[in-house]
Formats: C-alpha cells, sequence, structure tokens
C-alpha cells in the first residue's frame, strides 16, 4: 500500500543514566546513582510508547556488560515489562579518540593527547562489529533497544553521517538520553533524532 512505511530497521540507542565514579574501582565496577535511576525510569516510561507505537518486529533489548548500562536496561525494562536482557561485551564504552592533525579539531577536546594508531584500530574493529550486528540491510520492518555509552553512541552517529570519529567531541550527549537511527531496505541510513531527553525535566539533565 502507498501509505505504509518504508522497510527500515530503527536503533535507538540509550546512553546509561548518570553513575557514581566511587574511588578507583573502575568502570567495571560503577553503578548507577540514586539520580540516574530515577533518570532511566522516565526514559524506559518513554521508551514504553516508543513501542506502543512502533510498527515492525521487535528484535529486543540489548546492553553493554558494564554496571551502569546493565542496570539501565534493567530498570527501563520494567517500565516496559521486558524480563530479558542480552548483554554483549561488545557493547562497552570505547576511548575518545583524539587526532591533532585535523585543522578542524584543533585545540579540541581540551586536555586530551593524541590517541595512538591501536586506539582508532580498535574502535573502529568495535563499531564495525556493533554495526555488523545491527546495522544489516533490513528486509521487513523491525526496532531494537540499545543501552551504552556516550562515546560508542556518538562514534555509531559518526559512523551514520559519514563524520570522522573525531566527531564525537562536537556532540554532548546527556545521560538517560535516546538518540535514534534508521537503517532503510536500501542500505541508506539516517540519524532521526539525537541526545533526545524531553522525558527528564531540566533539573535532572546531566551529561558527566
Amino acid at each position: 500500500m502507498a501509505n505504509e512505511p518504508p522497510i527500515c530497521r530503527r536503533v535507538f540507542l540509550m546512553r546509561h543514566g548518570h553513575y557514581e565514579r566511587t574511588g578507583d574501582q573502575g568502570d567495571q565496577v560503577w553503578g548507577l546513582s540514586p539520580l540516574g535511576r530515577r533518570q532511566v525510569v522516565k526514559a524506559g516510561k518513554r521508551l514504553a510508547r516508543i513501542v506502543d507505537s512502533a510498527s515492525g518486529r521487535f528484535e529486543g533489548v540489548f546492553a553493554s556488560p558494564w554496571p551502569r548500562a546493565t542496570q539501565s536496561a534493567e530498570i527501563a525494562g520494567r517500565e516496559l515489562d521486558l524480563e530479558t536482557i542480552r548483554v554483549k561485551r561488545y557493547l562497552h564504552e570505547l576511548v575518545p579518540l583524539v587526532d591533532p592533525e585535523r585543522p578542524e579539531f584543533k585545540g579540541f577536546p581540551m586536555g586530551l593527547e593524541a590517541s595512538p594508531a591501536e586506539a582508532r584500530t580498535f574502535v573502529h574493529h568495535q563499531i564495525e562489529r556493533i554495526r555488523g550486528r545491527f546495522f544489516k540491510t533490513p528486509t521487513r520492518r523491525s526496532f531494537v533497544l540499545v543501552f551504552a555509552h556516550g562515546n560508542l553512541i556518538r562514534y555509531l552517529v559518526a559512523r551514520t553521517l559519514q563524520l570522522p570519529y573525531e566527531s564525537w567531541a562536537l556532540m554532548d550527549i546527556a545521560h538517560a538520553s535516546i538518540t535514534e537511527l534508521r537503517v532503510y531496505g536500501n542500505g541508506f541510513e539516517a540519524l532521526i533524532s539525537f541526545n533526545e531527553t524531553g522525558h527528564l525535566p531540566p533539573s535532572m539533565v546531566t551529561t558527566a
């Protein structure tokens, strides 16, 4: 029918909620703060409305293994009446890439040293692995929810927009924000929304 939506896969990327950086325990221990839990409840309610209105096959909820992302997926999942969260090791956070030789990024971000070649290779391989799972050309309408991290989400946005990875530094991204990328049946990709925080009151919007 002429009015049917086009074949596409909708990839919803959620950044985890605000988290506690306690001592030197590190990323594989740090979990959500009380504020982060409240943020994610509101994000879950927003996602529930999105899922209710979406058409096509629901491919499920996926999450990074790092606690702040897994906890975010579990809390939001309760708002969605979902119990199954698929934790994938390759969805963990990535290091920020900096190339001082690119004039458009000279002097920004402040305080970060140039990235070694192996860091760029690692980021590229992980992003391509994620794309191989979630960004394949679809043959039917579907959607998927992915709970991950700020740098990773920004790298995926940069990749869709065909921008250098360093573009992450030009995109601020809030805790419990929602970003949507789409892959259409002809392979075309588009950014539909980025860093959506309308489900959060201004007093609850945090980035760091």
